[in-house]
Parts: structure tokens; C-alpha cells; sequence
């Protein structure tokens, strides 16, 4: 996409140049959840091309989307019918368990950013399924907590730090690597409006960050070749 070019990658670079990121669980960049492989009696895997919506806004899904591989997002349309990215999920997410579980409807719509691979659990199956099998009740509940750690972690940043820190703690988290957290590097598949509201800046703003980061490293460059 032309928004990331030379940009993007004075962004990479400079980061590349930080300190790793510290034991928190990631607030923006999805966390991937490995261990599928261990749990047996899976509905077969079925591929799922990008733009497919998994279920709909202000809808109690009819089935669980285990992911397997790819990149979903999470839509919320506003009154107004304004669209925003509230998160991203990958590797390991049960899309639509929680609407399921409560009888509720979801908050969100659930689309693939990318093609991916899932299991369809049936939602009248999905209790059952998981007090039957003990590996996938450890991995569903180990799975859940990532993502009310990670929920956390995004609101206490985008209410207690700047526009500017958000997207240094973003760029932090891409591939990140830590005994405890394993990220996607959604950079490459998102769309600057997208990114911009994952991460509650304005688009204008976000460009001006891009920018101003690029013009930082381009100069940490000149003044490395003039030393």
C-alpha cells in the first residue's frame, strides 16, 4: 500500500534501534495463541477469504470461529454509521465465544483482513465441546485471559498515554519476542484509517507522527555518515 513506504520503514528502523519491549502483554498488535496442534476432535479446518464477515454487529453468532491462521478484525458501527477497528485477533481466537457463552448479542462485527483458516464449532456444540475436552478448556481460558489482559492494556494506553507514545508502544510490540507473548505484525495488512483507529489517533495526526519519526531517523542517519 503506498502509505507504507519510505515512512513505514524510517518507522522499522528506528525501532528496530529501541530497547525490546518489556514483559506486558501487548495492547494493539494481536497476541497468537499456539497449541491447536495438542487438541484432538476438531471440526475440519475450512478456508475463509478476506473480507468475509464472521458474524454481524448487534448479532448472537450461530457458531465459534477457532482461528487456526490469519488476521480477523473487530468492527464497531456507530449511530451515525461511522466504522471503527476496536481490535485485531489472530492464531488461536474463538471468534464469537463470548456472545455464545452469554446468549448476547455481540458488540462488534467480526471480518478477515486476510484469508484464513478455521474451525466452525456449532454454538448449541461449543459448551459441550469444551467441558468434554480438557486441553481445549485450558487453551480456550488461557486464550480469554490474553485478551482481557490485552483489552486492558489498549484502554490504559489510549487514556494515559500520548498519540505519539501509543504508536511507539505499538511498533514495540510487532514480532515481539518475550518467553510469556507471542505477536502477528499486522503492520503490513492494515490500512492507514485502520491503524489510526486502532490505535485512537486521527489520521491526520498519525501522518504527522510517520513523518516526523521518518525525518528523525533520516537525520540519526546523516549525522551517523558525517561522524
Amino acid at each position: 500500500m503506498p502509505w507504507k513506504s519510505e515512512i513505514i520503514r524510517g518507522v522499522e528502523s528506528s525501532m528496530e534501534q529501541m530497547s525490546a519491549p518489556s514483559s506486558a502483554a501487548p495492547a494493539f498488535a494481536p497476541i497468537l495463541a499456539g497449541g491447536l496442534e495438542f487438541i484432538e476432535n476438531l471440526p475440519p479446518k475450512t478456508n475463509v477469504p478476506s473480507g468475509a464477515v464472521l458474524f454481524e454487529q448487534g448479532q448472537c453468532p450461530d457458531a465459534i470461529h477457532l482461528i487456526h491462521t490469519g488476521l480477523v478484525k473487530l468492527i464497531y458501527l456507530s449511530s451515525d454509521g461511522r466504522e471503527m477497528t476496536l481490535g485485531l485477533r489472530s492464531i488461536g481466537w474463538y471468534a464469537g465465544s463470548v456472545s455464545v457463552l452469554l446468549n448476547a448479542q455481540s458488540v462488534y462485527s467480526v471480518q478477515t483482513v486476510t484469508p484464513c483458516v478455521v474451525s466452525r464449532i456449532p454454538a448449541h456444540e461449543f459448551s459441550l465441546k469444551l467441558m468434554q475436552n480438557a486441553k481445549m478448556m485450558r487453551h480456550f481460558l488461557t486464550v480469554l485471559c490474553h485478551e482481557v489482559v490485552s483489552q486492558a492494556g489498549a484502554q490504559a494506553q489510549v487514556m494515559s498515554s500520548s498519540a505519539e507514545d501509543r504508536l511507539t508502544h505499538f511498533m514495540r510490540e510487532r514480532n515481539m519476542k518475550h518467553p510469556k507473548w507471542k505477536t502477528l505484525d499486522p503492520l503490513p495488512m492494515l490500512k492507514q484509517m485502520e491503524l489510526a483507529q486502532l490505535l485512537s489517533i486521527t489520521p491526520e495526526h498519525l501522518s504527522r507522527l510517520l513523518h516526523k519519526r521518518h525525518a528523525a531517523q533520516n537525520n540519526r542517519e546523516h549525522c551517523t555518515k558525517t561522524a
